[in-house]
């Protein structure tokens, strides 16, 4: 008898050290989203140099360390020949690129953004002047379509 008592203590110190409790076996801490938040202004001229502009954070912290950070622009309607723009780190997770629209129109962009092993892809609308409201086509392009031409940048 006393053999199988000696053979079950293992078992039990086992079972004894698992008692903890944890909130899934395996996992690290949660990883905090990476936000991106537009500073470009909503409204330019034609042709006017307009700076485009977001600020990367993840939690409380400014992300300096973005692998990339792309603008892609379009006129509402013509996706299919939006522009990407690469953006500079400025400081205190500011990245920024410079354009100009030179006919008035509903614009949008999207600011690709890959920091800390996340992707994500907010997007924003610029009105250039005061364009016809019936020449406005609304956007209903699927924002995997700007995807597409990321290929060969990093991260992709």
């Amino acid at each position: 008898m006393k053999k199988f008592v000696w053979l079950g203590l293992p078992f039990l110190l086992l079972a004894a050290c698992g008692t903890g409790t944890a909130d899934s076996p395996g996992a690290g801490d949660p990883i905090e989203e990476v936000m991106v938040a537009f500073n470009t202004e909503t409204q330019t001229d034609p042709a006017e140099e307009i700076v485009l502009s977001v600020t990367v954070t993840q939690g409380d912290e400014a992300v300096e360390d973005a692998d990339e950070v792309i603008y892609e622009v379009w006129e509402s309607g013509d996706r299919a020949n939006s522009e990407m723009i690469p953006a500079e780190h400025a400081k205190d997770g500011v990245y920024e690129a410079q354009t100009s629209f030179e006919e008035e129109g509903l614009y949008y962009m999207q600011a690709h953004t890959t920091a800390r092993s996340l992707h994500v892809m907010p997007k924003q609308e610029i009105t250039v002047g005061t364009p016809d409201l019936d020449s406005i086509v609304p956007d209903d392009s699927a924002d995997s379509q700007g995807m597409d031409k990321m290929e060969g940048h990093s991260g992709h």
